[in-house]
């Protein structure tokens, strides 16, 4: 089996390592290649995405399974763009594709649940960017069969990228919003769910792949303060100058992310249901 990993980044760190050992792996990079400590014990060729280009036939060929995790792009996607220069042929040889999509589709719902089939209403940018990109490749499934697999993703957090690392770092602002909801989902179950997709195939699926909490950020950040025993919190509006766009644009989404059903199809269970467990097991782990 061969698997091109487009945009291999943070979450790559932990899907890799998870896979059999049978698989022969080609990851793209945008500029920096950064070997990891597992690439001995794997069939890993890294290169850059421009180099990818210069010679995509031969690194397509036999190819069974893609990831693609890089963002939109100007309101299209590179890897469908390149999709589209495969012949009929390589595109029924592929078992299993995967896009890492992001929740922000679904946009404000003043704090109720939503679920896959759930209006998107984003009105970010980025949100809308996800939508068009996503119904790309399902018509793409639609036309051509492309065995396309939609993960919609929240707030990512893990070793090196929490709350915790935040706060180590001197970041000790937090944000108050009364009912004010965000889901999250620790990249070591992003891993296993997507695993689990490529040995379970169900084409033309989208799932949310979140923990069963969602909850305030600042409940989370607090959380961490505790942990590390740090006092010294500074809670700021967010109409503050200090609060980057970003972040501001976060913050106009309000909603509880639904897992259920992946959990029901795919049978799949986060292994840390909610923050608290995630962070106590990154401080235990690598503080």
């Amino acid at each position: 089996m061969k698997l091109i990993f487009f945009g291999a980044g943070y979450c790559s760190k932990y899907i890799l390592p998870s896979l059999d050992k049978k698989y022969e792996i080609i990851c793209t990079h945008n500029l920096n290649i950064k070997a990891e400590k597992f690439d001995s014990e794997l069939n890993i060729k890294r290169l850059t995405y421009s180099n990818f280009l210069k010679k995509k036939n031969l690194y397509f060929r036999g190819v069974t399974h893609i990831i693609n995790s890089i963002p939109p792009v100007n309101n299209s996607d590179l890897v469908y763009n390149l999709i589209g220069t495969m012949s009929d042929g390589l595109i029924k040889k592929l078992k299993w594709f995967g896009y890492l999509s992001s929740t922000s589709v679904y946009g404000d719902h003043s704090g109720s649940w939503v679920n896959e089939s759930a209006k998107m209403k984003a009105e970010t940018n980025r949100g809308r960017n996800r939508i068009n990109v996503e119904n790309l490749f399902l018509k793409k499934f639609q036309k051509n069969k492309l065995p396309i697999h939609i993960f919609r993703l929240p707030g990512i957090y893990g070793p090196g990228r929490s709350s915790l690392d935040k706060l180590i770092k001197g970041d000790r602002s937090i944000i108050k919003k009364k009912n004010h909801y965000f889901s999250r989902i620790h990249v070591e179950d992003i891993a296993s769910a997507i695993i689990l997709s490529m040995k379970k195939i169900t084409p033309g699926q989208i799932f949310n792949i979140t923990d069963d909490y969602p909850c305030s950020a600042d409940k989370v950040k607090e959380y961490a303060a505790k942990l590390l025993k740090i006092n010294d919190l500074e809670y700021i509006n967010l109409s503050s100058s200090s609060i980057s766009d970003k972040a501001k644009d976060f913050y106009k989404d309000n909603k509880r992310v639904s897992n259920s059903k992946i959990k029901k199809i795919l049978g799949w269970t986060p292994k840390f249901e909610n923050y608290k467990l995630g962070l106590e097991n990154i401080i235990k782990r690598n503080f």
